[in-house]
């Protein structure tokens, strides 16, 4: 199932000039190491990169590079798309260390760490007051994740067959309000630069507050 906010509604704007420049870097590589280096599959009789992303399956078109959810003409978000292309052509096959980094424990994380920290970790911290641990379990997994401990609420979400998230949450008492972590693997920058995955964290933190409030509703 395409879920309704996962699914792009806008056209690039002003990030067209930067996915031109990936796409054009993706179309001149070798589709069978790309595929190698990423954990993709791709099938050269239909020329398509299929991914999975969140519990979702994803195509990308070699070399045009244009990106569907799996059997539709739907593109996700362009938060999603453009990371994806530049996790394609960025991958190296390194092996993950299942070893923990903080953002700026990334190259250049410092510079950008008060951005993501607001953008995606105060959020999720203001977020999970009221939210029913058993709510959010099925939260995770319908978006292709597990849970691993470590917080209150610990879970791991693959956005990319190699490229994994580490969700911590705290839920608030008495004495303290709620608290958050998002933290990655330490190969994370053989994968993505380091602007591309605070795309990726800051999205991972919105689909799992989605994707809850989509079953809080349903329910």
């Amino acid at each position: 199932m395409n879920y309704p906010y996962m699914i792009g509604k806008k056209k690039w704007g002003v990030y067209a000039k930067t996915m031109q420049y990936s796409a054009g870097i993706f179309a001149s590589g070798d589709p069978g190491s790309m595929a190698m280096n990423s954990g993709t599959h791709y099938h050269s009789d239909r020329s398509l990169f299929l991914v999975k992303s969140f519990g979702q399956e994803l195509t990308v078109s070699y070399p045009e590079g244009n990106i569907c959810f799996r059997d539709t003409s739907h593109s996700p978000l362009f938060s999603l798309c453009l990371p994806l292309i530049n996790y394609l052509v960025r991958a190296d096959g390194t092996e993950l260390s299942g070893g923990l980094i903080s953002y700026r424990e990334l190259e250049n994380g410092h510079v950008f760490y008060p951005a993501f920290r607001r953008g995606a970790i105060n959020k999720l911290s203001a977020w999970v007051e009221g939210k029913t641990p058993d709510l959010l379990a099925a939260a995770v997994k319908d978006l292709g994740g597990e849970i691993t401990g470590g917080a209150d609420l610990g879970c791991k979400l693959y956005i990319f067959p190699r490229f994994p998230v580490i969700l911590k949450l705290w839920f608030p008492d008495e004495e303290t309000g709620g608290s958050a972590n998002i933290l990655f693997d330490s190969t994370a920058n053989h994968y993505l630069h380091t602007e591309d995955i605070a795309a990726i964290g800051e999205l991972a933190a919105y689909f799992l507050m989605s994707h809850y409030e989509f079953l809080h509703e349903n329910k």
